[in-house]
């Protein structure tokens, strides 16, 4: 595989190759070029964000009042398409992978009627918004079994949410690993400016690629005995292209190795500024512009202190902003190697390399010349399995980190249960959802009440504002064991509804310092055989997930429950009533069809 990459790279195979768009992708993917929002002419004045600069922090503030509501309509369906030349089986939102952007204002309310028309099989779905607190709106968080039941086929609802940092994120399915099958796209939202750019490139998704469906992935790695399997990767994508080397492939489904790669047009001379998105399934990627430095500028909505370099990591869920300074002269006449690597040691390629061209006209561009630029050296050993040091990205506006009112120590082990399967056990715990029975419905219509359901793996932290301290262990297993089976693995954990504080993340046990101006984001990665320490305030009444952002992870219940200001939760307006609309379908579609949910190594019938 390496020697097809060296292939295409110098120049012997085709760089925008022999598909279509409508055969990779379903449309052409084109988000280049924003904010095109701001053309729209309701807009007033004060909300054209180019001409003003960040004013105080906006992560922490309200919102302003804009008066708009953006309005999009999202139909969810089966395709086959071949993102890098191998045709399978997808899941795809408005028949495209990836999926349309989203694009606000900050302060803007946004609804997205979601239609699930997954048939042959049916299938429901839900869309989580990663990365919003949905203050006021937990029950348009997207989680099935926690915020909602799923959209059932033939069915809509419409999520209605509040542009509530400024930034960029993405969405993405969250029933099961359907995010696996095509179901993700990016969402920009527009405000004050943390630092001034002069050109806004747009949004560079990166996703790690699989051939196989998601449900045998999961059925794989949550198996036992000789039906275990490990999820490996088959390729690596950048806006959903790649071109894939087809004498490798295991079956005999139609292949083209030279399917057409991606390409990105800077400005020579001027500050171009990439959204940068990990919006794959599992894999820990590396990202970097050949002969290019970037300035790092923001992280998972986040503005922090710029600082340079020439790669950056991003695990599952993970999103920086860059500055490239566009070259001039005869260096803006070449065209440039975007990369984007997934780790060999915390995940698991077949390939791992995604390439996509760089130009800086547009004539270039037209002409698909090959670049011919040098890579980017750099030393692996100083991010380990982890993130960039904590020393390095320290946010624009500090926090204080207070005097915890709560802390919680949470071990995590992976490992096989009675029956041989793999599951994840936090806390000697697991977990598992009932998707006909979310437990934000059960709390708030006054069904539950401790202790809870075990499954739930929930952690009630009282009412009032209180600062929450979570230490991550991943606990190191004893291979003698003989329940023994771990992975190297990066475990990139993201919490809904909060921006968290990190304190420390690292290898071995957390040794009590905490970094200096603590970072906030709201996913970072836990080490293998490592710690990790945030912290949080208990400010928004709901029932958020805190899980691991691989996808199949999450199905072997790496994921908790923190039911947070449960008193505070049953006066927002709204609960549980919104739960009723997918909860009413999903339980009218269920008595009588059958959907086969997969959690925890079991599999469980959803008419049972």
């Amino acid at each position: 595989m390496a020697s097809f990459i060296a292939r295409l790279v110098t120049g012997v195979l085709p760089l925008f190759g022999g598909l279509s768009p409508e055969q990779t992708n379903g449309k052409s993917i084109n988000y280049q070029g924003l904010p095109r929002i701001l053309d729209n002419p309701s807009l007033t004045t004060k909300l054209a964000w180019d001409s003003l600069l960040y004013h105080g922090d906006t992560v922490n503030q309200d919102p302003p009042e804009t008066g708009v509501t953006r309005k999009y309509d999202f139909v969810v369906t089966r395709a086959q398409l071949a993102p890098d030349g191998y045709l399978r089986d997808m899941i795809v939102v408005n028949g495209q992978f990836p999926g349309p952007l989203i694009e606000a204002n900050w302060g803007d309310w946004v609804e997205v009627t979601v239609t699930s028309n997954i048939t042959g099989p049916d299938e429901g779905t839900t869309i989580h918004w990663h990365g919003l607190l949905q203050k006021q709106t937990p029950f348009f968080d997207g989680v099935p079994g926690i915020s909602q039941c799923p959209v059932a086929p033939g069915e809509s609802f419409t999520y209605r949410f509040r542009a509530d940092h400024v930034g960029t994120s993405f969405y993405h399915s969250h029933y099961s690993a359907q995010i696996n099958a095509g179901v993700v796209g990016p969402i920009v939202f527009h405000g004050p400016k943390s630092q001034r750019w002069e050109y806004d490139v747009g949004p560079v998704l990166v996703t790690d690629w699989f051939h196989k469906e998601y449900f045998q992935i999961v059925q794989g790695v949550v198996g036992s005995g000789a039906d275990r399997k490990p999820a490996f990767s088959d390729n690596n994508l950048i806006n959903g292209k790649m071109n894939v080397d087809c004498s490798l492939k295991e079956d005999d489904r139609p292949c083209i190795s030279n399917a057409g790669i991606s390409k990105f047009q800077l400005k020579p001379g001027k500050d171009n500024l990439l959204r940068i998105i990990n919006g794959g399934s599992s894999g820990l990627q590396y990202f970097s512009v050949d002969e290019h430095d970037m300035t790092v500028i923001s992280m998972d909505f986040v503005p922090i202190k710029p600082y340079r370099t020439n790669v950056i990591t991003l695990g599952a869920g993970q999103r920086s902003e860059v500055i490239i300074h566009g070259k001039v002269g005869k260096d803006a006449k070449k065209s440039y190697w975007m990369r984007s690597n997934i780790s060999t040691i915390c995940a698991l390629p077949r390939q791992p390399y995604a390439l996509a061209a760089l130009y800086y006209s547009a004539r270039d561009a037209e002409a698909q010349i090959k670049p011919s630029s040098k890579a980017q050296q750099y030393n692996l050993k100083r991010f380990g399995c982890g993130n960039e040091p904590l020393t390095v990205t320290r946010p624009q506006y500090p926090l204080p980190v207070k005097k915890p009112h709560t802390t919680i120590t949470i071990n995590v082990q992976d490992t096989l249960n009675a029956t041989g399967n793999d599951v994840y056990l936090l806390n000697n715990q697991t977990s598992r959802v009932n998707y006909n029975a979310p437990i934000l419905k059960a709390v708030t219509e006054g069904n539950a009440s401790e202790p809870y359901e075990p499954l739930w793996n929930a952690y009630e932290l009282g009412g009032g504002k209180r600062a929450v301290r979570i230490i991550w262990e991943n606990q190191k297993v004893d291979p003698a064991d003989p329940n023994f089976y771990n992975t190297t693995f990066a475990h990139p954990l993201h919490l809904h509804g909060h921006d968290f504080q990190v304190l420390a993340a690292g290898s071995g046990p957390w040794d009590g310092r905490i970094a200096v101006d603590a970072m906030r984001r709201d996913t970072h990665l836990l080490p293998p055989n490592g710690h990790l320490v945030v912290q949080f305030e208990t400010d928004n009444p709901g029932v958020w997930p805190f899980h691991c952002h691989v996808a199949w992870h999450a199905s072997s219940g790496f994921s908790i429950s923190i039911l947070e200001r449960l008193s505070d939760l049953v006066k927002i307006p709204g609960t549980p009533k919104v739960m009723r609309q997918t909860c009413d379908g999903w339980d009218a579609w269920s008595e009588t069809h059958t959907s086969e949910q997969i959690d925890s190594g079991l599999r469980m019938m959803e008419r049972d």
